[in-house]
């Protein structure tokens, strides 16, 4: 995977928590990062932000959202 440049982080940010850009999705890697470590954000992310998240790592994979 891919190391991020400040730039490039802030470009590719899904979501921004604390003032901080955070799960940048550039490539198929870190949405396949950003699917598996969802669940372990510190600080907790809330359904919408989670939702967001998803919505991005899957359209960068070319898959559809699992229905739960």
């Amino acid at each position: 995977m891919a190391v991020l440049k400040a730039a490039a982080r802030r470009a590719s940010a899904t979501i921004v928590v604390k003032g901080k850009p955070k799960y940048p999705i550039p490539d198929k890697a870190h949405a396949r990062a950003a699917l598996a470590r969802i669940d372990q954000a510190k600080p907790k992310l809330t359904p919408a932000q989670k939702a967001k998240v998803r919505a991005k790592a899957h359209r960068a994979l070319g898959t559809k959202k699992k229905k739960k």
